[in-house]
Protein backbone atom coordinates (compact mmCIF):
# COMPACT_ATOMS: atom_id res chain seq x y z
CA UNK A 1 0.00 0.00 0.00
CA UNK A 2 1.58 3.29 -1.11
CA UNK A 3 1.12 6.23 1.22
CA UNK A 4 -0.37 9.31 -0.48
CA UNK A 5 1.36 12.70 -0.63
CA UNK A 6 -1.45 14.32 1.32
CA UNK A 7 -4.05 13.11 3.78
CA UNK A 8 -7.26 12.01 2.10
CA UNK A 9 -10.27 14.09 3.06
CA UNK A 10 -13.04 12.10 4.68
CA UNK A 11 -15.57 14.03 2.59
CA UNK A 12 -14.28 12.75 -0.76
CA UNK A 13 -16.99 10.10 -1.07
CA UNK A 14 -19.45 11.73 -3.39
CA UNK A 15 -19.87 9.18 -6.18
CA UNK A 16 -20.79 5.54 -6.01
CA UNK A 17 -17.37 4.49 -7.28
CA UNK A 18 -15.42 6.38 -4.61
CA UNK A 19 -14.64 4.83 -1.27
CA UNK A 20 -12.70 6.00 1.79
CA UNK A 21 -9.65 4.19 3.03
CA UNK A 22 -7.53 5.73 5.82
CA UNK A 23 -3.75 5.73 5.47
CA UNK A 24 -1.10 5.25 8.13
CA UNK A 25 0.32 8.61 9.32
CA UNK A 26 -2.54 10.36 7.53
CA UNK A 27 -5.94 9.23 8.79
CA UNK A 28 -5.55 6.03 10.79
CA UNK A 29 -8.58 5.03 12.83
CA UNK A 30 -7.79 3.45 16.22
CA UNK A 31 -10.08 2.96 19.22
CA UNK A 32 -11.77 4.98 22.01
CA UNK A 33 -10.05 6.85 24.80
CA UNK A 34 -11.44 8.96 27.64
CA UNK A 35 -9.00 11.87 27.85
CA UNK A 36 -10.56 15.10 29.09
CA UNK A 37 -10.36 17.81 26.44
CA UNK A 38 -11.26 21.46 27.24
CA UNK A 39 -14.32 22.69 25.39
CA UNK A 40 -15.99 19.34 24.83
CA UNK A 41 -18.10 16.94 26.84
CA UNK A 42 -17.98 13.17 26.47
CA UNK A 43 -20.82 11.22 28.02
CA UNK A 44 -20.07 7.75 26.75
CA UNK A 45 -18.74 5.70 29.64
CA UNK A 46 -15.80 3.53 29.44
CA UNK A 47 -16.17 3.02 25.81
CA UNK A 48 -13.69 2.98 23.04
CA UNK A 49 -12.82 6.09 21.13
CA UNK A 50 -11.74 5.47 17.57
CA UNK A 51 -9.11 8.01 16.75
CA UNK A 52 -6.66 8.76 14.00
CA UNK A 53 -3.04 9.80 13.78
CA UNK A 54 -3.49 13.53 13.74
CA UNK A 55 -0.45 14.64 11.73
CA UNK A 56 -0.10 14.56 7.94
CA UNK A 57 2.69 12.68 6.21
CA UNK A 58 5.83 14.80 6.41
CA UNK A 59 9.57 14.18 6.06
CA UNK A 60 10.09 14.67 9.80
CA UNK A 61 7.57 11.92 10.65
CA UNK A 62 7.86 8.15 10.68
CA UNK A 63 6.18 7.93 7.29
CA UNK A 64 6.84 9.99 4.19
CA UNK A 65 4.98 10.53 0.91
CA UNK A 66 5.71 7.67 -1.48
CA UNK A 67 6.50 5.13 1.25
CA UNK A 68 5.08 1.68 0.58
CA UNK A 69 3.69 -0.07 3.65
CA UNK A 70 4.58 -3.76 3.57
CA UNK A 71 3.76 -5.12 7.05
CA UNK A 72 1.88 -4.10 10.18
CA UNK A 73 2.66 -6.04 13.39
CA UNK A 74 4.15 -8.85 11.36
CA UNK A 75 1.24 -9.20 8.96
CA UNK A 76 1.55 -8.41 5.27
CA UNK A 77 -0.46 -5.44 3.99
CA UNK A 78 -1.50 -6.10 0.41
CA UNK A 79 -4.17 -3.40 0.16
CA UNK A 80 -5.74 -0.57 2.14
CA UNK A 81 -8.62 -2.83 3.20
CA UNK A 82 -6.28 -5.23 5.00
CA UNK A 83 -4.56 -2.28 6.69
CA UNK A 84 -7.90 -0.98 7.96
CA UNK A 85 -8.77 -4.42 9.34
CA UNK A 86 -5.48 -4.78 11.22
CA UNK A 87 -5.21 -1.23 12.60
CA UNK A 88 -8.77 -1.41 13.91
CA UNK A 89 -7.65 -3.81 16.63
CA UNK A 90 -5.55 -1.13 18.33
CA UNK A 91 -6.20 1.58 20.88
CA UNK A 92 -5.01 5.16 20.72
CA UNK A 93 -1.63 5.19 22.45
CA UNK A 94 -0.71 1.71 21.25
CA UNK A 95 2.63 1.15 19.54
CA UNK A 96 2.60 -0.72 16.25
CA UNK A 97 5.49 -2.17 14.28
CA UNK A 98 5.58 -1.39 10.58
CA UNK A 99 7.79 -2.46 7.74
CA UNK A 100 7.95 -0.10 4.80
CA UNK A 101 9.93 0.49 1.63
CA UNK A 102 11.40 3.96 1.07
CA UNK A 103 13.41 4.85 -2.02
CA UNK A 104 13.99 1.17 -2.66
CA UNK A 105 15.18 0.43 0.87
CA UNK A 106 13.28 -1.75 3.33
CA UNK A 107 13.07 -0.41 6.89
CA UNK A 108 11.29 -1.09 10.18
CA UNK A 109 9.63 1.58 12.32
CA UNK A 110 7.67 1.83 15.56
CA UNK A 111 4.65 4.13 15.36
CA UNK A 112 2.59 5.32 18.32
CA UNK A 113 -1.08 5.87 17.46
CA UNK A 114 -2.06 9.42 18.39
CA UNK A 115 -5.66 10.43 19.16
CA UNK A 116 -7.60 12.65 16.83
CA UNK A 117 -8.52 15.99 18.42
CA UNK A 118 -12.13 16.37 19.49
CA UNK A 119 -14.19 18.97 17.67
CA UNK A 120 -14.38 22.46 19.12
CA UNK A 121 -16.52 25.48 18.28
CA UNK A 122 -16.65 29.11 19.41
CA UNK A 123 -20.42 29.10 18.85
CA UNK A 124 -21.49 25.86 20.54
CA UNK A 125 -20.62 23.16 23.03
CA UNK A 126 -19.71 19.85 21.40
CA UNK A 127 -21.22 16.82 23.10
CA UNK A 128 -19.98 13.28 22.41
CA UNK A 129 -22.79 10.94 23.41
CA UNK A 130 -24.24 7.66 22.19
CA UNK A 131 -27.41 5.82 21.24
CA UNK A 132 -28.01 2.08 20.97
CA UNK A 133 -28.93 0.37 17.72
CA UNK A 134 -28.95 -3.38 17.12
CA UNK A 135 -27.58 -3.96 20.62
CA UNK A 136 -24.46 -1.83 20.07
CA UNK A 137 -23.57 1.71 20.97
CA UNK A 138 -23.31 4.25 18.17
CA UNK A 139 -21.47 7.50 18.64
CA UNK A 140 -23.48 10.70 18.31
CA UNK A 141 -21.84 14.11 17.91
CA UNK A 142 -24.04 16.99 19.02
CA UNK A 143 -23.63 20.74 18.77
CA UNK A 144 -25.42 22.54 21.61
CA UNK A 145 -26.00 26.32 21.34
CA UNK A 146 -24.49 28.23 24.24
CA UNK A 147 -27.71 30.16 24.88
CA UNK A 148 -30.09 28.72 27.50
CA UNK A 149 -33.45 27.10 26.79
CA UNK A 150 -34.76 24.65 24.22
CA UNK A 151 -33.68 24.89 20.59
CA UNK A 152 -34.76 23.44 17.24
CA UNK A 153 -32.62 20.52 16.11
CA UNK A 154 -31.39 18.99 12.86
CA UNK A 155 -30.39 15.33 12.54
CA UNK A 156 -27.93 14.64 9.70
CA UNK A 157 -28.20 11.46 7.61
CA UNK A 158 -25.24 10.91 5.29
CA UNK A 159 -24.88 8.99 2.06
CA UNK A 160 -23.35 5.76 0.79
CA UNK A 161 -20.11 4.36 2.12
CA UNK A 162 -18.08 3.84 5.28
CA UNK A 163 -16.66 7.00 6.82
CA UNK A 164 -16.62 9.05 9.99
CA UNK A 165 -18.46 12.35 10.44
CA UNK A 166 -16.29 13.36 13.39
CA UNK A 167 -14.45 16.54 12.41
CA UNK A 168 -16.78 17.66 9.63
CA UNK A 169 -18.00 20.69 11.58
CA UNK A 170 -14.74 22.52 10.90
CA UNK A 171 -14.39 21.55 7.25
CA UNK A 172 -14.82 24.15 4.51
CA UNK A 173 -16.72 21.86 2.15
CA UNK A 174 -19.24 19.04 2.23
CA UNK A 175 -21.40 19.10 5.34
CA UNK A 176 -19.07 21.47 7.22
CA UNK A 177 -20.46 24.86 6.10
CA UNK A 178 -24.05 23.63 6.55
CA UNK A 179 -23.34 22.44 10.08
CA UNK A 180 -21.53 25.68 10.90
CA UNK A 181 -24.39 27.80 9.60
CA UNK A 182 -26.93 25.86 11.66
CA UNK A 183 -24.77 26.24 14.76
CA UNK A 184 -24.55 30.01 14.30
CA UNK A 185 -28.33 30.22 13.81
CA UNK A 186 -28.98 28.50 17.15
CA UNK A 187 -29.89 25.00 15.98
CA UNK A 188 -28.86 21.87 17.80
CA UNK A 189 -27.29 19.44 15.32
CA UNK A 190 -26.67 15.72 15.64
CA UNK A 191 -24.55 13.34 13.58
CA UNK A 192 -24.65 9.56 14.06
CA UNK A 193 -21.59 7.48 13.25
CA UNK A 194 -22.29 4.38 11.21
CA UNK A 195 -21.76 0.99 12.81
CA UNK A 196 -18.07 0.24 13.26
CA UNK A 197 -17.08 3.73 12.09
CA UNK A 198 -15.68 6.59 14.14
CA UNK A 199 -16.34 5.73 17.78
CA UNK A 200 -19.26 3.41 17.07
CA UNK A 201 -19.25 -0.19 18.23
CA UNK A 202 -21.01 -3.02 16.43
CA UNK A 203 -20.15 -4.84 13.23
CA UNK A 204 -17.86 -3.20 10.71
CA UNK A 205 -19.66 -0.99 8.23
CA UNK A 206 -18.86 -3.48 5.46
CA UNK A 207 -19.94 -6.54 7.48
CA UNK A 208 -22.96 -8.51 6.21
CA UNK A 209 -24.64 -7.75 9.55
CA UNK A 210 -24.38 -4.02 8.82
CA UNK A 211 -27.64 -3.72 6.90
CA UNK A 212 -29.53 -0.67 5.72
CA UNK A 213 -32.24 -1.47 8.25
CA UNK A 214 -29.63 -1.47 11.04
CA UNK A 215 -28.34 1.92 9.93
CA UNK A 216 -31.89 3.31 9.75
CA UNK A 217 -32.62 2.04 13.26
CA UNK A 218 -29.74 4.17 14.50
CA UNK A 219 -31.35 7.31 13.09
CA UNK A 220 -34.67 6.41 14.67
CA UNK A 221 -32.90 5.98 18.02
CA UNK A 222 -31.16 9.32 17.50
CA UNK A 223 -34.52 11.05 17.10
CA UNK A 224 -35.62 9.57 20.40
CA UNK A 225 -32.45 10.81 22.06
CA UNK A 226 -32.93 14.33 20.69
CA UNK A 227 -36.47 14.45 22.08
CA UNK A 228 -35.15 13.53 25.53
CA UNK A 229 -32.63 16.37 25.80
CA UNK A 230 -33.64 19.34 27.91
CA UNK A 231 -32.01 21.72 25.41
CA UNK A 232 -34.04 20.48 22.41
CA UNK A 233 -37.58 21.48 21.50
CA UNK A 234 -39.10 18.04 20.78
CA UNK A 235 -41.66 19.60 18.43
CA UNK A 236 -39.00 21.29 16.27
CA UNK A 237 -36.79 18.44 15.10
CA UNK A 238 -35.78 18.34 11.43
CA UNK A 239 -33.84 15.83 9.34
CA UNK A 240 -31.21 16.76 6.74
CA UNK A 241 -30.52 13.75 4.50
CA UNK A 242 -28.07 13.72 1.60
CA UNK A 243 -27.55 11.45 -1.41
CA UNK A 244 -28.50 7.91 -0.31
CA UNK A 245 -29.48 9.39 3.05
CA UNK A 246 -33.11 10.11 2.12
CA UNK A 247 -33.58 6.42 1.32
CA UNK A 248 -32.38 5.57 4.81
CA UNK A 249 -34.58 8.34 6.20
CA UNK A 250 -37.56 6.81 4.40
CA UNK A 251 -36.94 3.64 6.44
CA UNK A 252 -36.39 5.47 9.73
CA UNK A 253 -39.12 8.13 9.69
CA UNK A 254 -42.49 6.34 9.32
CA UNK A 255 -44.25 6.76 12.66
CA UNK A 256 -41.80 9.46 13.76
CA UNK A 257 -42.99 12.98 14.53
CA UNK A 258 -40.54 15.34 12.83
CA UNK A 259 -41.09 18.96 11.87
CA UNK A 260 -39.61 18.60 8.40
CA UNK A 261 -37.17 16.78 6.13
CA UNK A 262 -34.58 18.13 3.70
CA UNK A 263 -33.68 15.63 0.96
CA UNK A 264 -30.61 16.84 -0.94
CA UNK A 265 -29.07 15.40 -4.13
CA UNK A 266 -31.13 12.22 -4.05
CA UNK A 267 -33.53 10.07 -6.06
CA UNK A 268 -37.23 9.38 -6.38
CA UNK A 269 -37.27 6.08 -8.23
CA UNK A 270 -36.11 2.67 -7.04
CA UNK A 271 -32.39 2.02 -6.75
CA UNK A 272 -32.75 -0.63 -9.48
CA UNK A 273 -34.12 1.93 -11.93
CA UNK A 274 -31.84 4.72 -10.77
CA UNK A 275 -28.59 2.82 -11.37
CA UNK A 276 -29.57 2.24 -14.98
CA UNK A 277 -30.32 5.89 -15.69
CA UNK A 278 -27.26 7.02 -13.75
CA UNK A 279 -25.04 4.85 -15.95
CA UNK A 280 -26.74 6.14 -19.09
CA UNK A 281 -26.41 9.77 -18.00
CA UNK A 282 -22.77 9.64 -16.95
CA UNK A 283 -21.53 7.57 -19.89
CA UNK A 284 -23.23 9.92 -22.32
CA UNK A 285 -21.80 12.95 -20.52
CA UNK A 286 -18.21 11.75 -20.99
CA UNK A 287 -18.82 11.33 -24.72
CA UNK A 288 -19.31 7.61 -25.11
CA UNK A 289 -21.06 6.80 -28.43
CA UNK A 290 -24.76 6.41 -27.76
CA UNK A 291 -24.95 2.94 -29.26
CA UNK A 292 -22.31 1.84 -26.76
CA UNK A 293 -24.21 3.63 -23.98
CA UNK A 294 -27.27 1.55 -24.81
CA UNK A 295 -25.18 -1.62 -24.84
CA UNK A 296 -23.68 -0.75 -21.45
CA UNK A 297 -27.09 -0.07 -19.94
CA UNK A 298 -28.44 -3.34 -21.30
CA UNK A 299 -25.52 -5.22 -19.76
CA UNK A 300 -26.04 -3.37 -16.49
CA UNK A 301 -29.71 -4.37 -16.37
CA UNK A 302 -28.65 -8.00 -16.61
CA UNK A 303 -26.30 -7.55 -13.64
CA UNK A 304 -28.79 -5.53 -11.60
CA UNK A 305 -31.51 -8.10 -12.18
CA UNK A 306 -29.41 -10.87 -10.67
CA UNK A 307 -28.13 -8.77 -7.75
CA UNK A 308 -31.06 -6.53 -6.80
CA UNK A 309 -34.08 -8.58 -7.86
CA UNK A 310 -32.84 -12.15 -7.49
CA UNK A 311 -30.62 -11.34 -4.48
CA UNK A 312 -27.70 -13.34 -5.82
CA UNK A 313 -24.35 -12.79 -4.14
CA UNK A 314 -21.93 -10.14 -5.36
CA UNK A 315 -19.31 -12.85 -5.98
CA UNK A 316 -21.67 -14.76 -8.25
CA UNK A 317 -22.85 -11.61 -10.05
CA UNK A 318 -19.27 -10.43 -10.62
CA UNK A 319 -18.61 -13.68 -12.49
CA UNK A 320 -21.17 -12.65 -15.11
CA UNK A 321 -18.71 -10.21 -16.74
CA UNK A 322 -16.78 -6.97 -16.42
CA UNK A 323 -19.93 -4.82 -16.43
CA UNK A 324 -21.15 -6.75 -13.41
CA UNK A 325 -17.79 -6.36 -11.68
CA UNK A 326 -18.03 -2.60 -12.23
CA UNK A 327 -21.55 -2.52 -10.81
CA UNK A 328 -20.48 -4.38 -7.66
CA UNK A 329 -17.44 -2.10 -7.28
CA UNK A 330 -19.74 0.93 -7.35
CA UNK A 331 -21.29 -0.22 -4.06
CA UNK A 332 -18.35 1.31 -2.15
CA UNK A 333 -17.63 -1.87 -0.23
CA UNK A 334 -21.08 -2.13 1.34
CA UNK A 335 -22.38 -5.63 2.00
CA UNK A 336 -24.77 -7.51 -0.25
CA UNK A 337 -27.42 -7.40 2.47
CA UNK A 338 -27.09 -3.61 2.78
CA UNK A 339 -27.31 -2.86 -0.94
CA UNK A 340 -30.07 -5.40 -1.59
CA UNK A 341 -32.17 -3.86 1.17
CA UNK A 342 -31.60 -0.48 -0.50
CA UNK A 343 -32.71 -2.05 -3.76
CA UNK A 344 -35.87 -3.40 -2.12
CA UNK A 345 -37.10 -0.02 -0.88
CA UNK A 346 -40.42 1.07 -2.38
CA UNK A 347 -39.88 4.81 -2.08
CA UNK A 348 -43.48 5.72 -2.79
CA UNK A 349 -44.67 3.34 -0.07
CA UNK A 350 -42.17 4.73 2.43
CA UNK A 351 -42.77 8.42 1.74
CA UNK A 352 -46.52 7.82 1.89
CA UNK A 353 -46.03 7.08 5.59
CA UNK A 354 -44.13 10.33 6.28
CA UNK A 355 -46.41 13.29 6.85
CA UNK A 356 -43.79 15.98 7.44
CA UNK A 357 -43.05 18.82 5.00
CA UNK A 358 -40.14 18.00 2.69
CA UNK A 359 -37.67 20.23 0.82
CA UNK A 360 -36.10 18.44 -2.15
CA UNK A 361 -32.86 20.06 -3.35
CA UNK A 362 -31.02 19.40 -6.61
CA UNK A 363 -27.80 21.06 -7.80
CA UNK A 364 -27.70 21.45 -11.57
CA UNK A 365 -24.02 20.37 -11.80
CA UNK A 366 -24.66 17.04 -10.07
CA UNK A 367 -24.37 14.07 -12.48
CA UNK A 368 -24.90 11.51 -9.69
CA UNK A 369 -28.63 12.20 -9.87
CA UNK A 370 -30.90 14.49 -11.92
CA UNK A 371 -33.55 17.16 -11.79
CA UNK A 372 -36.03 14.54 -12.98
CA UNK A 373 -35.27 12.34 -9.96
CA UNK A 374 -35.78 15.23 -7.55
CA UNK A 375 -38.99 16.35 -9.23
CA UNK A 376 -40.28 12.80 -9.23
CA UNK A 377 -39.64 12.50 -5.49
CA UNK A 378 -41.47 15.76 -4.83
CA UNK A 379 -44.32 14.47 -6.98
CA UNK A 380 -44.55 11.23 -4.99
CA UNK A 381 -44.80 13.13 -1.72
CA UNK A 382 -47.36 15.62 -3.01
CA UNK A 383 -49.48 12.83 -4.47
CA UNK A 384 -50.05 11.49 -0.94
CA UNK A 385 -49.68 14.73 1.04
CA UNK A 386 -50.66 17.64 -1.24
CA UNK A 387 -48.46 20.66 -0.76
CA UNK A 388 -45.98 18.98 1.57
CA UNK A 389 -43.05 18.83 -0.86
CA UNK A 390 -41.13 21.78 -2.29
CA UNK A 391 -38.56 21.31 -5.06
CA UNK A 392 -35.60 23.70 -5.40
CA UNK A 393 -32.73 23.75 -7.87
CA UNK A 394 -29.39 25.37 -7.11
CA UNK A 395 -27.47 26.46 -10.19
CA UNK A 396 -23.94 25.15 -10.56
CA UNK A 397 -23.91 22.97 -7.44
CA UNK A 398 -22.34 19.51 -7.51
CA UNK A 399 -23.16 16.43 -5.49
CA UNK A 400 -20.96 17.47 -2.55
CA UNK A 401 -22.26 21.10 -2.58
CA UNK A 402 -19.24 22.53 -4.42
CA UNK A 403 -19.40 24.92 -7.39
CA UNK A 404 -18.90 23.39 -10.84
CA UNK A 405 -19.42 24.75 -14.33
CA UNK A 406 -21.36 21.68 -15.45
CA UNK A 407 -22.11 18.05 -14.72
CA UNK A 408 -19.22 17.07 -16.99
CA UNK A 409 -16.90 19.37 -15.05
CA UNK A 410 -17.94 17.59 -11.87
CA UNK A 411 -17.12 14.18 -13.34
CA UNK A 412 -13.72 15.38 -14.53
CA UNK A 413 -12.70 17.55 -11.60
CA UNK A 414 -14.21 16.20 -8.37
CA UNK A 415 -11.43 15.28 -5.99
CA UNK A 416 -8.82 17.17 -8.03
CA UNK A 417 -7.07 19.24 -5.39
CA UNK A 418 -5.25 21.32 -8.01
CA UNK A 419 -8.55 22.86 -9.06
CA UNK A 420 -10.59 23.72 -5.97
CA UNK A 421 -14.35 24.10 -6.11
CA UNK A 422 -15.61 26.41 -3.38
CA UNK A 423 -18.67 25.51 -1.39
CA UNK A 424 -21.89 26.79 -2.97
CA UNK A 425 -23.26 29.11 -0.28
CA UNK A 426 -26.68 29.23 -1.91
CA UNK A 427 -27.52 25.85 -0.40
CA UNK A 428 -27.09 27.35 3.08
CA UNK A 429 -29.42 30.21 2.19
CA UNK A 430 -32.03 27.79 0.86
CA UNK A 431 -31.78 25.42 3.82
CA UNK A 432 -31.92 28.13 6.49
CA UNK A 433 -34.76 29.92 4.72
CA UNK A 434 -36.87 26.79 4.53
CA UNK A 435 -36.17 25.80 8.14
CA UNK A 436 -37.16 29.23 9.43
CA UNK A 437 -40.39 29.10 7.42
CA UNK A 438 -41.31 25.97 9.35
CA UNK A 439 -40.49 27.29 12.78
CA UNK A 440 -43.06 29.11 14.91
CA UNK A 441 -42.82 32.91 14.77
Amino acid sequence: MVLPPDCLSRHERFTQTQNFFPFLCCATEALFGTTSIPGRTSEITPARRRQRLETPCAPARKCQPGDTLLELDGKQIAASASFVQEIGHHLAGDSVQIVLRRAGQKMEKTVVLKPRPFETSRDATILYRSITAGGSRRRTIITHPQSPGRHPAVLFVGGLGCYSLDGTLNESRGYGPILSALVKEGFVTMRVEKTGEGDSEGPACTDPKATAELEASGYAAALGALRSYDFVDPNEIFVFAHSLGPLLASLALPGENVRGVIAAETIGRSWFEYTQENLRRQNALVGEPLDQVDADVRAHVHCAYHFYLQHESSDDVAKLGNNCKDMIASNAGMSDAYMQQIGDINLAKQWKQIEAPVLVIYGTSDPATSADEGQYLAGIINSFHPGNATYREIAGMGHEFGRYDSQLAFLKEVGNTSKPHPFNEEVVTVVLGWLKQHLPP
